[in-house]
């Protein structure tokens, strides 16, 4: 026999046999599951007429690999799965809504994905003010229950991200002016750790956890649940919706004047700078929320309405109708359908300390250059975040995890690639450009960015600080010290 077919035949095998512990490996993890999950939880394997709709993501860049999906009911099929991925050494990774995104994913393979949309409930104590969720309740979960009796918390502009999950990382969104971030209302959780233990997790009960919790708390486990003080919504629930479109020739005028107003604590606004069909160009888009009455809210925008503008549009509707409506979606229900599947398209963030007029101007006239140069880049949009301060900025840097409090606002770039083809490079980098912009003249000592605005690109103590990094690590080698909850911004160690 030559020495080359004895080389390829030699290569042959190997490859059978990788094919064929691969195989043995999934057909072990199948029957663990199979055996080990109640008769509520289900697995599905690659084949299965629901596989791909199991675990296809709202990105499909950076996007995990997995063969086995657990659908997971109750607490038992979780510790299960956990169980069985251990004895068959498969990475694994938590699901709930997958709105989440990050260029690491990209490294998971073969894996086994715990899907947790059973995890949905909602079940509030109104005399008590508090509410208990379950770990993939969605924002509209909560604030269409909450609306129900009077109550409001914060939560983010998107009505289908994961309260819990949302929390883990702080928690940005309105009423945070007044209340603080989501993860300042957060009192306790159950917390299932890698060994399968579960911990009871707050103030007072293992409170370094808490503290690493909120702002890393995708490392340290599974949340079951999570309790969070709520409050008395104001003004009978509603909230002032005012939506502003401009040429991109205010933007100027409008960096300047929130460089020159102060937010008062029910204000927040969203803004959306990106091509516009309508008006073949691109503009500036604001929604600005008042939690409070019409009249403190139309006073409270009131600067907003003296700069050069193409419409606007008030109206004084309850809170939690506000995703249906903001940016003149005028009550469209399909932005409630939580849809995934939007292609290719990634994330950045940068967190601001104060406001250059003329950075901003110049990152505004970067996104218009490559939304028309390049016009598969048209669906690309800048989003920035800048709701009142007060109640988070009241609380200590070190009071957890997530560090950036003295931040008055965020920046997030969703870009969107209308082919699979294009790359940064053949558009110039322009969206790290963007980002680097904005942080060159941020006022911060390096990048500071909140981890649901990360792309994954970004040193670990861009999001959690120098300073905190040393405490997290002993956090992680004791929780976590195999790292088996390390697919999603792991800690370093």
């Amino acid at each position: 026999m030559s020495s080359l077919v004895f080389l390829a035949l030699l290569a042959l095998g190997s490859t059978v046999s990788h094919a064929a512990s691969i195989l043995q490996t999934r057909d072990t993890l199948v029957d663990c599951l199979n055996s080990s999950l109640s008769s509520h939880g289900s697995v599905r394997v690659s084949g299965d007429a629901v596989f791909t709709s199991d675990t296809i993501r709202f990105s499909s860049a950076f996007a995990p690999g997995f063969r086995v999906v657990a659908e997971v009911a109750n607490e038992h099929d979780v510790r299960a799965s956990i169980t069985c991925a251990k004895r068959t050494s498969t990475p694994f990774l938590f699901t709930g809504p997958r709105h989440g995104f990050y260029e690491g994913f990209g490294k998971l393979q073969n894996a086994l994905e715990i899907y947790t949309g059973a995890f949905w409930h909602v079940d509030i104590d109104a005399p008590s003010n508090t509410m208990t969720t379950g770990g993939a309740a969605v924002f509209k979960n909560v604030s269409g229950a909450l609306q129900a009796v009077g109550k409001n918390i914060p939560v983010g502009g998107g009505p289908c991200v994961g309260m819990v999950g949302a929390t883990l990382g702080a928690g940005i969104g309105r009423l945070q002016g007044l209340y603080g971030l989501i993860a300042d209302s957060l009192l306790s959780v159950r917390l299932m750790l890698p060994d399968t233990t579960v911990l009871e997790v707050s103030k007072k009960s293992n409170p370094e956890l808490f503290w690493g919790l909120r702002g890393a708390g995708f490392n340290f486990g599974y949340v079951l649940n999570a309790t969070y003080r709520v409050y008395d919504a104001p003004a009978h629930g509603t909230n002032l919706n005012a939506d502003f479109e401009y040429p991109l020739n205010s933007t100027r005028a409008f960096y300047q004047a929130l460089h020159d107003n102060k937010m008062p604590a029910p204000l927040c606004l969203s803004t959306s700078v990106g091509f516009s069909a309508v008006q073949n160009a691109t503009t500036l888009r604001i929604n600005a929320v008042y939690a409070g009455p019409e009249a403190e809210g139309r006073k409270a925008v009131a600067f907003l309405q003296r700069i050069p503008l193409i419409r606007q549009n008030l109206t004084q509707i309850p809170w939690n109708t506000i995703p249906e409506n903001s940016f003149f979606s005028l009550g469209n229900q399909r932005i409630n359908t939580c849809g995934i599947n939007a292609g290719k398209r990634v994330v950045r963030g940068v967190a601001f300390n104060k406001i250059d007029v003329n950075t901003h101007v110049k990152m505004t006239h970067q996104l218009d250059y490559m939304v028309n140069t390049y016009p598969q880049m048209r669906a690309s949009s800048n989003a920035m975040y800048f709701c009142a301060t007060q109640a988070v900025a009241n609380k200590s840097k070190d009071e957890t995890a997530y560090p950036w409090r003295q931040a008055i606002g965020h920046h997030t770039w969703g870009i969107v690639y209308g082919d699979a083809n294009t790359t940064d490079a053949d558009i110039e980098n322009i969206p790290k450009k963007m980002r680097d912009t904005i942080a060159a003249s941020a006022g911060t000592a390096y990048l500071n960015t909140y981890i649901g605005f990360s792309d994954g690109d970004e040193p670990a103590k861009s999001i959690w600080s120098a300073e905190h990094l040393p405490r997290l690590a002993k956090l992680k080698k004791r929780y976590d010290p195999d790292g088996l909850f390390s697919h999603y911004h792991p800690i370093p160690v």
